[in-house]
């Protein structure tokens, strides 16, 4: 898959606390080497869309595991992943 970074997810990546910047490096390994079919069934990364928000273009927004606590959010177009933001509080990545 295709990753795209936009400045929002390297801005709020970087001003993580390190085992969060650690987390987005291994997920971006990871995700770099597999399809979208492989990454929603990746018990690791654990890619799934969020079917009550919507990315700024009106895609679906998809979220995938950093750590145990934070969150990705990214769109998906085609095979691309576009990371948006990184959020390091589980419950709010979600709202």
């Amino acid at each position: 898959m295709k990753l795209e970074i936009t400045p929002s997810f390297l801005a709020s990546a970087l001003t993580q606390e390190l085992p969060v910047r650690r987390g987005v490096l291994k997920m971006l390994e990871v995700a770099g080497l597999l399809s979208l079919a492989e990454l929603l069934r990746h018990q690791g990364v654990h890619l799934e869309k969020l079917s009550n928000l919507k990315g700024p273009d009106g895609a679906a927004l998809y979220s995938l595991r950093v750590t145990r606590a934070a969150r990705a959010l990214a769109t998906v177009r085609g095979d691309t992943l576009t990371l948006r933001y990184v959020e390091p509080d589980h419950d709010k990545a979600y709202h």
